[in-house]
């Protein structure tokens, strides 16, 4: 009979809940078919072979072929004493190489930022749930930095002036500045100069951009055109300063030029 005790000890060992039933059913019978220790142990036929197999594999059960057909034995108990050991051998190991083993799983832990949090945007959602997120995720005085490269209009259609001003107006009233750089190769079907008069702080330059960057708070995020328009936004310090610092570049250096030539 299975205790509870005796479940608790064989457990320890490293068997199975289900391998236990097996076990303990096969002690019981002595020699039977995987279906007879199966359903003496409350466990479906399948699950009784895949059982076995998994027992076979650690030496405590055989198939005892004889006159009388194919049937199962599953070992002694005083095997239990060499898996015993035989784990306590693996475990010694383990204790040896642990050092090394953490040393190296600290190199991919290392490797992914803990902030690392990614959100995936289609069609009107990718413009408005980005623009959602960041002025949610803003406060009086940030930046939110734009490189735009992607015509709306065909996704927001006869609403695109209207939703744009929207938006200078949320951050007129929040007191966020944003700041913009438009491609200057970008194929557009609006008048650039209606953003730019919406967007007092916005510059043109010839970047050969492609793709929607935005930059707010902590967050990166990207906004790639095509039939149905896709958005990625990523909550990460590290790569929302990676691409600050890409932006502020550009932006200064318009500036610089601008101060040299008055």
């Amino acid at each position: 009979m299975l205790t509870t005790k005796l479940k608790k000890d064989l457990l320890q060992l490293g068997l199975s809940d289900n391998e236990i039933k097996f076990y303990v059913a096969g002690l019981e019978l002595g020699l039977a078919t995987v279906p007879q220790i199966a359903q003496r142990a409350g466990l479906s036929r399948m699950s009784g072979y895949n059982i076995y197999k998994s027992l076979n594999q650690q030496g405590l059960a055989e198939m005892d072929v004889r006159n009388y057909g194919q049937k199962c034995k599953v070992a002694k108990p005083a095997k239990l004493l060499t898996l015993y050991e035989q784990k306590t051998r693996q475990l010694d190991k383990l204790a040896t190489d642990l050092p090394n083993l953490i040393g190296e799983l600290n190199v991919l832990y290392a490797s992914v930022p803990e902030d690392l949090e990614i959100h995936y945007y289609r069609s009107k959602d990718a413009i408005m749930k980005v623009w959602d997120e960041a002025l949610t995720n803003t406060k009086k005085g940030d930046d939110i930095l734009t490189i735009a490269a992607v015509d709306f209009a065909p996704t927001l259609g006869a609403h695109f002036v209207e939703y744009i001003e929207e938006l200078a107006l949320r951050c007129q009233e929040k007191g966020i500045h944003h700041k913009l750089i438009l491609e200057q190769t970008g194929s557009y079907s609006y008048d650039r100069k209606l953003l730019q008069k919406i967007f007092p702080k916005s510059i043109m330059m010839k970047l050969g951009a492609t793709v929607e960057q935005m930059v707010y708070a902590d967050y990166a995020a990207f906004i790639f055109p095509g039939k149905e328009l896709f958005a990625i936004t990523i909550h990460s310090k590290e790569l929302a300063n990676h691409f600050s610092r890409i932006f502020y570049t550009l932006w200064n250096t318009v500036h610089a030029t601008t101060m040299r030539t008055m």
